[in-house]
């Protein structure tokens, strides 16, 4: 079972284009401090194969966060056409090792001409065919981290043996564009299963656990998180791309351009002081379970979000912060959940 009155989450983007360990170091203090609820990564992607400055991907960027925090989630955002599912399950599986349960990922596609070039693939042509591949990633990611029962592990001296072998388990997938057989090489990760996050109406909504909620005006993303509701999907963020007034700083002076990028990709925007930030969320926490915002300074805007926006936020029992230690999916209010070939095995 879920809870029946989740906490509300507060998720910053801290991925850039060329970032680096110092920069990810930097920012992954700053949204501890804070108390953040998770710290979301999004790389550059295939967009410019050109681009000479060296930079992690979205999951080394995470992975690399993962020893400088400890209450934070780390949710890295993974275009599913660029990657090998099999070994993305084992990635995402060792990143909440890493974390000790604070990971979670969000599901994407790109599918693009570039892209496909860089694998020698066919590009994904048309909405139809994404979504099939986001649905069997999504599908395959989670027979491969249930393809151990959890008390598979058994480190019998006297047998020698360290696994039984009876509680692994073929994941036996077949897709679109790939088949995996599985097991997995590694143990289920700390949670079962990693919270899987998906822009809203990407994937099968039985697939999801928490619905990334992208439109233009609040009007339109209570309706949309109404509808993600009524199929089940357990949790809806909605993202807000903001630009603070700072000392010195104000923010029409920064958001120009990037309220524009904000309205093409179907963000709600937000320029102006931390009260009409704070009036916002609160509004959001009316009929979602939580924001994902998007800096467009990642220095001034954090600043000025930890120091006027959270504590508000707090003072009015909106929002509190994850505890140390504390898995993710207990940070979003999900259950820890049952394995699937147990279940049948019984």
């Amino acid at each position: 079972m879920t809870h029946e009155n989740p906490p509300f989450a507060i998720a910053v983007e801290a991925g850039s284009e060329g970032v680096g360990p110092q920069r990810i170091r930097a920012a992954i203090a700053a949204l501890e401090r804070f108390g953040v609820t998770i710290a979301t990564f999004e790389d550059i992607g295939f967009r410019d194969l050109r681009a000479a400055a060296p930079r992690l991907d979205a999951i080394e960027q995470a992975a690399f966060a993962a020893p400088l925090s400890g209450a934070t989630g780390l949710v890295p955002l993974i275009r599913v056409s660029a990657v090998e599912p099999f070994h993305l399950a084992t990635q995402l599986a060792t990143l909440d090792y890493a974390s000790h349960g604070r990971a979670g990922w969000i599901g994407d596609v790109d599918g693009s001409e570039i892209e496909a070039a860089a694998f020698d693939r066919p590009p994904l042509d048309g909405s139809e065919a994404r979504r099939t591949e986001l649905d069997d990633t999504i599908e395959v990611l989670g027979r491969l981290w249930d393809s151990w029962e959890d008390d598979a592990v058994i480190r019998d001296v006297e047998t020698g043996r360290y696994l039984d072998r009876d509680k692994l388990h073929y994941a036996d997938f077949e897709g679109a564009r790939f088949s995996v057989k599985g097991p997995s090489i590694i143990p289920r990760p700390h949670q079962g299963q990693l919270p899987t996050f998906a822009p809203y109406g990407s994937a099968a909504p039985e697939l999801v656990d928490v619905a990334l909620i992208r439109e233009r005006t609040v009007l339109e993303a209570s309706a949309a998180a109404g509808q993600a509701d009524s199929q089940g999907i357990a949790r809806t963020i909605i993202e807000v791309s903001f630009a603070l007034d700072a000392p010195g700083r104000p923010a029409a002076d920064r958001a120009g351009a990037f309220a524009a990028d904000a309205q093409a990709a179907g963000r709600i925007h937000y320029s102006g002081d931390a009260a009409g930030l704070v009036e916002l969320i609160t509004e959001v926490a009316s009929f979602a379970n939580g924001v994902r915002l998007l800096p467009a300074d990642f220095g001034a805007d954090v600043q000025e979000l930890g120091r006027a926006v959270l504590p508000a936020l707090r003072r009015a029992g909106v929002f509190t912060s994850p505890r140390a230690g504390e898995h993710l999916r207990d940070a979003l209010g999900l259950a820890h959940p049952a394995n699937r070939y147990a279940a049948q095995a019984l």
